[in-house]
């Protein structure tokens, strides 16, 4: 063959080559090529992610499974499970259907042993020790019940605690031996005294004052008692007279303090007492401070800074009657095991170890 024909025939089957056909052939075979290098690529990520995310689920199940056996078995109070606690809607108890916050029996377990700890000293490992947190912990997780159905049968009467009755309350405890503190100061002392911070310690009044409100909408043999007693001091104004009338009957108290100062913290009956004019004026019943029931104050003696008084006590028991019926009823279901002795048992050993201590 020629040069000049071997030339023609390379041209002609390039020309041959470049077709749509051709183009779409070659395509498919570059294309089958890189597949085996693109599948195993893409296996491996795909093998990739589903390893991360089994990764992820065994960490998450494993730090939920830690966090339930440090809080529910081993029962631990430290700040991380406090905290966590708090990010967390975690419930210890319920009753009658109404959650209670692990949060709220934590918070007032670890600032009643900050308040005992600040006035006796570390808790050590001694049973003497270990007895007193066991009460401590049953005692706080008493109030957490009792707080949560109280707040819960406010609620249902459709009534709440503000911000504005928390503020209030707040601002008369900044007011120290007739002194008021500034926010800084403040913080410091319930920090010191408690443990809490102001978030903490508003939560706490607010818990406070819904049982305390919850007491004064349906207590109805409190208010019974209350306006019983305030017609008989119509006629018989001795209050030790009166009170011979109801000698055994545990939700009427009487007492007498003297020469007290007029900020003294007794639920308000010393600040009641100085408002008065003359000795042997009364106030009419009031809601104590701490939500403990009603008081009726007469004056005794009152100088520029100091002030006598006899004062009437109706106890609110409401909240504790309805909750010693849901706890005989089985209604109230705890999450956590606690072997504390019955409270008067408890209180006794609290008292001894005290003594002991003191010795």
């Amino acid at each position: 063959m020629k040069i000049s024909e071997k030339i023609k025939a390379k041209k002609d089957k390039k020309s041959e080559a470049i077709t749509q056909q051709n183009i779409e052939e070659s395509r498919e075979k570059i294309i089958s090529k890189g597949k085996k290098f693109k599948y195993p690529f893409q296996y491996a990520k795909h093998r990739l992610m589903f390893n991360a995310v089994l990764i992820g689920v065994v960490a998450v199940g494993t730090f939920a499974l830690v966090g339930w056996y440090q809080l529910y078995k081993a029962q631990n109070t430290g700040e991380v499970m406090y905290r966590f606690t708090r990010s967390i809607g975690l419930s210890v108890a319920n009753v009658d259907g109404v959650k209670v916050r692990f949060s709220d029996y934590l918070m007032l377990y670890r600032s009643s042993i900050a308040s005992v700890e600040r006035q006796q000293g570390a808790f050590d490992d001694s049973d003497a020790s270990k007895q007193q947190k066991e009460y401590y912990k049953r005692q706080a997780l008493n109030a957490a019940e009792d707080y949560s159905f109280a707040m819960a049968k406010l609620d249902e009467a459709g009534k709440s605690v503000t911000d504005e009755e928390i503020d209030e309350v707040i601002e008369e405890h900044k007011t120290i031996d007739g002194e008021k503190r500034s926010d800084e100061a403040f913080e410091g002392i319930i920090r010191d005294n408690f443990g809490l911070s102001v978030k903490e310690y508003r939560r706490w009044i607010m818990l406070s004052l819904a049982k305390k409100k919850a007491s004064v909408e349906f207590d109805q043999d409190a208010k019974k008692l209350r306006d019983e007693i305030a017609t008989s001091l119509k006629v018989v104004t001795d209050f030790n007279e009166l009170m011979k009338g109801y000698e055994g009957n545990d939700q009427v108290g009487f007492e007498i303090v003297e020469d007290v100062d007029y900020s003294n913290l007794d639920s308000g009956r010393a600040a009641a007492a100085a408002k008065l004019q003359n000795v042997g004026d009364m106030t009419d019943f009031f809601v104590s401070k701490n939500g403990d029931g009603y008081y009726i104050v007469k004056l005794l003696n009152k100088t520029d800074t100091k002030v006598s008084y006899a004062s009437i006590w109706v106890r609110f028991k409401w909240v504790d009657d309805q909750m010693a019926k849901l706890r005989q009823d089985g209604k109230v279901v705890e999450k956590i095991d606690l072997t504390a002795k019955d409270s008067s048992e408890e209180e006794t050993a609290v008292e001894e170890n005290n003594t002991e201590e003191e010795k």
